[in-house]
């Protein structure tokens, strides 16, 4: 009988990074992906998982892939540079690849894929510094087939959460605006975490709500307080939600406006709070100029106030996911109190 239930991103099986490491610190983006198979050959299995990994985003006016994927041959995986991400897939005890994920996950890990409890390792810093990999296996090529069809989402999504850990840190690593952080809890009740590269651009009591930019391209972040008598948000109140965002973008971001039709709305996360998330197109009614935004719906139970944290991206010609992933990794260091 084929188990998959226990692969979900709760129950993936996180390593210790231990045992042999890289000298140098990987090098790329972070939508790069180093992806080793046993042929390097875009065909059958490794066909599925560049496909899954390569996922479009539509973004309104254009696609964009969420990854770049590289494929590497086993034998060549040592004589490549390190990717920042490395997803190593293969059928276990099977051939090259087979072993460099015995060698990864060790014979008590191969021991849980051969009895089905686990399919999905993460390693953290490991084998370089810095250096995410994820291993995604099976003892058989139809069960990696369902593996790879079932849980391409929670594969990306590991990724994509290491990302923004990684990026967050390096972000605020240098420089951090701890006394403008230190102002807005003392003002209004929240914080969030500032990189040096950020700036606070407006003040709006009148909103009410701030904006902290980087600009070249500008990426706004945005956070705005309401009261909300309805109690914990959820998709259902997509129509009140949508209200007032569009009273944010048209009071917050001199008269941008949404199209409903290109909003949508999914349960979600932001750092510790449960959300709902929203994501569409901004447009500006005073110039021929738009972007994608994503804003998250924060409640707070104690105050019966609704916060809505608002990533915002300006960036003709720039890929936009790669700012969104800027943006969120510093919206989910907001927190309340």
């Amino acid at each position: 009988m084929k188990r998959f239930a226990c692969i979900g991103i709760a129950s993936i099986l996180i390593l210790a990074s231990c045992g042999r490491r890289g000298v140098f610190p990987p090098v790329g983006s972070y939508s790069d992906i180093m992806l080793v198979t046993e042929t390097g050959k875009i065909e059958g299995i490794t066909e599925l998982m560049v496909r899954e990994l390569q996922y479009p985003i539509d973004y309104y006016t254009k696609e964009e892939l969420q990854f770049r994927v590289k494929v590497v041959p086993a034998v060549r995986m040592e004589k490549e540079a390190p990717a920042k991400n490395m997803v190593i897939c293969g059928v276990v005890r099977q051939g090259d690849v087979g072993g460099i994920i015995e060698s990864f996950i060790g014979t008590s890990g191969v021991r849980e894929v051969l009895e089905g409890r686990h399919n999905i390792f993460k390693k953290t810093d490991f084998p370089s510094p810095g250096q995410l990999t994820v291993i995604v296996t099976a003892s058989s090529r139809n069960s990696l087939k369902n593996v790879i069809a079932t849980y391409g989402y929670e594969i990306r999504d590991i990724i994509e959460e290491s990302n923004r850990e990684r990026l967050r840190a390096y972000l605020l690593q240098k420089k951090e605006r701890i006394d403008l952080s230190e102002k807005l809890r003392a003002q209004y009740g929240f914080s969030v975490r500032i990189p040096h590269l950020y700036e606070l651009n407006q003040e709006r009591a009148e909103v009410p709500g701030i904006e902290i930019v980087r600009l070249m391209p500008h990426r706004g972040l945005t956070v705005s307080w309401h009261s909300w008598k309805s109690g914990e948000p959820s998709v259902a109140d997509s129509t009140g939600l949508f209200e007032l965002r569009a009273r944010l973008a048209w009071e917050m971001y001199d008269k941008d406006v949404m199209r409903r039709e290109l909003v949508s709305f999914t349960p979600d996360k932001l750092g510790p709070y449960d959300t709902v998330r929203m994501d569409g197109y901004w447009e500006n009614t005073e110039g021929v100029y738009g972007g994608p935004f994503v804003c998250f719906f924060v409640y707070d139970r104690i105050k019966s106030r609704l916060w809505m944290v608002d990533c915002v991206v300006y960036a003709p010609g720039f890929n936009k996911h790669t700012l969104l992933r800027e943006l969120r990794a510093v919206a989910e260091t907001f927190r309340l109190g």
